[in-house]
């Protein structure tokens, strides 16, 4: 009986797909589903009364902007978490469906989204 010959180079030939952590889709579930506030007045006004899940900071927003809200959370008993999303702001207006640019988004309740999954990654 003839032995196999084990080739060195074992290709994987499967074609399942591996899932990979979409966070324009999320974003757009949660929109959808849960309870989201965007724009920089409205963050910053409800920011001071309640206290979101998590806040979702664009790429290119101001630096000012940045300052106010880590100030606001550094005054927080527990502070909330602050994603910053690797597109700008007309990625994030285009990932909520909207034809204008969003720097900041402020989340009080996820719905049937993953986004509580970017706690636990590396920003």
């Amino acid at each position: 009986m003839a032995k196999k010959k084990k080739d060195s180079m074992d290709i994987d030939l499967s074609r399942k797909k591996k899932k990979v952590f979409d966070v324009d889709t999320n974003i757009k579930v949660a929109f959808k589903t849960g309870e989201i506030i965007h724009g920089k007045n409205e963050v910053l006004k409800n920011l001071r009364d309640n206290k979101y899940k998590m806040i979702i900071v664009a790429n290119n927003c101001p630096q000012n902007i940045l300052s106010e809200i880590n100030h606001y959370n550094n005054l927080l008993d527990d502070e909330m978490f602050i994603y910053k999303y690797k597109g700008s702001s007309w990625n994030l207006g285009l990932a909520l469906a909207k034809p204008y640019m969003i720097s900041i988004l402020g989340i009080y309740d996820y719905g049937d989204s993953a986004l509580e999954q970017l706690k636990s990654k590396k920003n």
